[in-house]
């Protein structure tokens, strides 16, 4: 219930931040800025009802591991090419994420920005 509720907050925040940017206000876009951040942070961008469904899907999928030297943290950016990465079906998170296999781990990421939003251990 509360990934909803949080959920939803993102949502409407994310609905105002074209105002707040066209305002040029910068207090209302560093706000919607930290909320969107934290979100990405705490993985809330993965319903928590879903995480396991998602993670089965994938080792299912069997895809290759990809060795990476820096450590694989919520927040951090995938450098480009170093991997190959595959769309998350919709069922699981909302369009635009993808998911590659990092180290022998799951890793699921915003595919524009390569920003890890979740990792399984």
């Amino acid at each position: 219930m509360l990934t909803r509720i949080f959920a939803a907050l993102i949502a409407a925040l994310a609905l105002a931040a074209p105002r707040a940017a066209l305002a040029d206000d910068a207090v209302a876009g560093a706000i919607v800025g930290a909320i969107t951040g934290a979100a990405i942070a705490t993985g809330a961008v993965v319903p928590y009802e879903r995480r396991e469904p998602l993670r089965e899907y994938i080792v299912r999928e069997s895809r290759p591991s990809y060795h990476y030297e820096e450590e694989v943290v919520v927040g951090r950016e995938l450098p480009p090419g170093a991997y190959e990465s595959y769309e998350v079906p919709e069922e699981y998170v909302s369009r635009g994420h993808h998911y590659t296999v990092i180290n022998d781990r799951p890793v699921i990421f915003h595919s524009e920005t390569r920003r890890i939003i979740h990792v399984y251990e």
